[in-house]
């Protein structure tokens, strides 16, 4: 049989287990610096809320469940959305929305959150890309304000910064200046979001592959080569908001004035340790965004590290009122995370000692004087490892020093434990 995890999936060993679970105990407690106070929701969600058409590119990667005992009918059933009820999450976002339109009554007027969780998408398996990861999400539901936009950016990029990343820059747009640009050049309210889908691909396919793609789905040409000729002067190096409002002075005043002040909030207490810079090209694959959306990279980093944005209408269409509740959020991109400081050698800061102590199986009846003794270190907040003697000690200790032990004892019942360092 085949022993290896299921295509897409991933074992972790002791090691890595530690190293995530340092991760994300880090991103916790500094998310919760910030006030952010966390929730946990199911794995598995009704289908309904996961086929919303909110979720973009990925509901078409959803791990469905099939209905079971008498509900699955499967004669009876003419597609396959007939013989699911429920599906794996394939993102955070769509359980918060449920989650608050649940609990809503219970919970504050701003409420301000984590999560942390797997995720699960049926894409196809590659190098760096996997069908369960993880995922660290904050969000603030209930402020309409860019005050919210600046708590993510600034609670995202000052976590980031515990974890030794620095120099990174954060991309900020919003969706309705795309949606400024997209009418300008004559697109219809319809077509926006292929166009925007097609957009998106910029950084993999270039301006030219856009142009390809937008004609190849047959848009005006005349549409086409008007966006094309804005995208050209929006990703000049100095391009600015200033540049924005004269290149496209519909887009509407209070969008321009929020913008302008989270990059300057930004900028302003940033202390130059990393960069905000507006990009128009930044587009965001749900989609769910109705405003600002953000994005943090890394230079010599193809992906982004982190991203999010302001989704006004989700929770309202999960609970069928035409108000909207205002909900903004920012994800780390925490596999990429991991994957960077793996390369750059990271180790965890050692905080606790670990000792192994080696016992000779002859010297069983003394158990009770071993524990004693591997209890009084352990009160001393070390970790303490009781390890079976084996013939090969060198070998034993190397595996030890691999494991992270920093020292070790022989195990003597007459003698006090004699700590050595593993070196």
């Amino acid at each position: 049989m085949n022993t290896n995890p299921a295509e897409g999936m991933r074992d972790f060993s002791p090691k890595d287990v530690e190293l995530r679970r340092y991760l994300t105990n880090k991103i916790i407690e500094s998310y919760r610096q910030f006030g952010f106070e966390q929730i946990e929701t199911p794995c598995v969600e009704r289908i309904q809320f996961l086929t919303s058409g909110d979720g973009g590119d990925n509901e078409k990667m959803l791990f469905k469940i099939l209905k079971r005992g008498e509900k699955l009918k499967i004669e009876a059933n003419s597609s396959e959305n007939d013989l699911a009820d429920l599906g794996l999450r394939y993102d955070l976002t769509v359980p918060l929305c449920r989650f608050y339109a649940n609990n809503k009554t219970k919970l504050p007027a701003h409420f301000k959150t984590i999560q942390v969780g797997n995720v699960w998408r049926a894409e196809r398996p590659q190098k760096g890309r996997f069908r369960q990861f993880t995922q660290c999400d904050i969000d603030i539901i209930g402020i309409d304000n860019v005050l919210a936009e600046t708590q993510l950016i600034l609670a995202t990029s000052g976590t980031l910064k515990t974890l030794g990343f620095s120099n990174f820059t954060i991309r900020v747009n919003d969706r309705r200046i795309l949606e400024s640009l997209a009418s300008h050049c004559g697109f219809e309210t319809a077509q926006f979001e292929k166009v925007f889908i097609i957009f998106d691909k910029l950084d993999k396919i270039g301006i030219d592959g856009v142009q390809q793609e937008l004609e190849q789905a047959q848009f005006s040409t005349d549409a086409i080569q008007q966006f094309i000729s804005l995208i050209k002067q929006t990703t000049q190096i100095d391009f600015s908001i200033e540049s924005l409002k004269t290149l496209l002075p519909e887009i509407p005043e209070n969008v321009i004035h929020d913008l302008q002040m989270v990059i300057d909030t930004i900028r302003s207490v940033s202390n130059q340790e990393y960069k905000i810079q507006l990009d128009v090209s930044l587009v965001r694959g749900m989609g769910y965004y109705t405003g600002q959306i953000f994005e943090i990279g890394m230079d010599g980093y193809r992906s982004s590290i982190a991203g999010g944005g302001r989704y006004n209408k989700m929770i309202a269409k999960i609970l069928g009122s035409d108000e909207q509740i205002p909900a903004c959020g920012f994800s780390i991109g925490f596999e990429r995370v991991l994957s960077i400081l793996e390369e750059q050698g990271f180790t965890i800061p050692e905080t606790q000692q670990k000792i192994a102590i080696l016992y000779k199986l002859d010297a069983s009846q003394h158990l009770s004087d071993l524990y004693a003794k591997v209890d009084a270190l352990k009160a001393k907040g070390n970790i303490v490892s009781v390890e079976i003697q084996i013939k090969n000690t060198k070998k034993q200790l190397d595996d030890l020093k691999a494991k992270g032990f920093s020292a070790f004892a022989f195990y003597q019942p007459e003698n006090e434990l004699q700590l050595k360092l593993l070196s």
